[in-house]
Parts: C-alpha cells; structure tokens; sequence
C-alpha cells in the first residue's frame, strides 16, 4: 500500500511540473521574429491555388503583409482586426491586431507583421502589430 502511495505522490509531482513549465513557457513575440514579406494578394493568391503547400511555407510563421485596408471591425473579444484586399471580392487577410491603439481606417495602405495561423475563408494572421513604412 506503501508504494501505491508513494507511486501516486511521484505521478502528481511530474504532473504539476509539466503544467508549471507549459503555464510559464515564454511566449513568441512578433516584434523579435524575422518575417517572411509577402503582399496581400499575393499571400491569399497562395492560400487558394494550394493550401497545403501554402501552409507547410507560412503557417506558425511570422509574416510581413502589405496592402490596402478594406475594412476595420471588433471580435467577439473585443480585439480589433482588419481585413487586407485581394483580388477576391468576399475573402481578403485578416489581421487580428495585439493592441486596439491604432487609427487605420479602411482605404490605408499599411504592413502588418503578425503569425499565419491558417485559411478558414480569409488568411488569418494573428498577434499583429503594424509596421512602419
């Protein structure tokens, strides 16, 4: 019964070090990432002709996206995002921006650096910030 016991006590240990470190585990910053530098067009352009291979080149990656703002909305989050124009009239990049502080409004034309976190639709780009030109 003993060693049962200290069984479970040894188990819980490893346990609740693997969750200290995956809690406390730094977090990626896309201000310090080098970043891939792609227009907009061109990254959605990607995305559609072949998604696979798109992602294997830019998702989880920090991207440096240029193009002209064609829309500025709020998440259920309350985080700002705005949307880069494509050639496809529905879809565009979705930039869901770190900070709400910034004044871009639709019609700008800006570069946001932020991750690639897939296609659903729209490239989605998240953690951005915008870079000065």
């Amino acid at each position: 019964m003993k060693k049962f016991i200290a069984i479970i006590i040894v188990l819980a240990a490893i346990a609740g070090a693997v969750y200290y470190f995956v809690i406390n585990k730094p977090h990626r910053d896309v201000n310090d990432e080098a970043a891939i530098e792609i227009a907009a067009p061109q990254l959605f352009a990607e995305f559609t002709a072949n998604e696979a291979e798109a992602n294997k080149k830019y998702l989880n990656k920090a991207i440096l996206v240029s193009g002209i703002v064609s829309a500025v909305e709020e998440n259920q989050d309350k985080q700002k995002y705005m949307i880069l124009q494509t050639d496809d009239a529905l879809n565009g990049v979705m930039c869901t921006m770190r900070s709400n502080d910034f004044s871009t409004k639709t019609g700008d034309q800006v570069s946001v650096k932020g991750f690639c976190s897939g296609f659903v639709g729209d490239v989605k780009l998240t953690d951005c910030v915008l870079n000065p030109q």
